[in-house]
Order: C-alpha cells, then structure tokens, then sequence
C-alpha cells in the first residue's frame, strides 16, 4: 500500500514512500512520524544516538549510494536538525 503524499522519516530523513516503511507502536499500529529503521515497537532504534552521530550516519549512506560527501554533508546538516526528533531534544550541531 501507498502513501497519499510524501513523508519523510522526522529522525532520519528518510523518504516513506509505503505503509511498510512506517515505524509501529507497541500494539503494532502505524506511527506516520518516524520510519521502521528508526522506530519499533513506540521506540527509537537508536535511543542514545546524538544529533551528530545520526548526521555522520547518514553522511556514510549517502556516500555509500554514490553521492559526494560535500554534498551529503550539505544534504545532512541542512535536513536532520529541523526533523521532529532533534527539534524536540534542543539538539543544535556546529558545522
């Protein structure tokens, strides 16, 4: 099943483009916020990971899938710290 408008992961970034890409709750129900990477069950994945972490993280994924690391660098620090999750925790990242 598909999406009626485009979501994006508000931990990683992540485009969720189907149902199955969606995280869950404990009851197994569908949380729209996050991806099935980063939220399980109604928990992060990566409970203790920082702002800064998750940001080299996907810096790595993106190089991985051919992109340059300038530009996922860009990509990284102009996406993740206006996502739900760090907006939440204050999270600020120096450059």
């Amino acid at each position: 099943m598909k999406t009626t408008e485009m979501n994006v992961c508000q931990s990683c970034g992540m485009p969720i483009r189907n149902m199955s890409d969606f995280g869950t709750y404990p009851d197994g129900s569908v949380n729209t916020d996050y991806c099935f990477h980063c939220y399980q069950d109604g928990h992060f994945t990566d409970p203790d990971v920082t702002l800064e972490d998750k940001i080299a993280r996907n810096i790595a994924l993106a190089q991985r899938l051919g992109i340059s690391r300038k530009k996922a660098h860009r990509m990284a620090m102009t996406t993740l710290p206006g996502l739900t999750r760090w907006r939440k925790a204050g999270k600020k990242v120096s450059s």
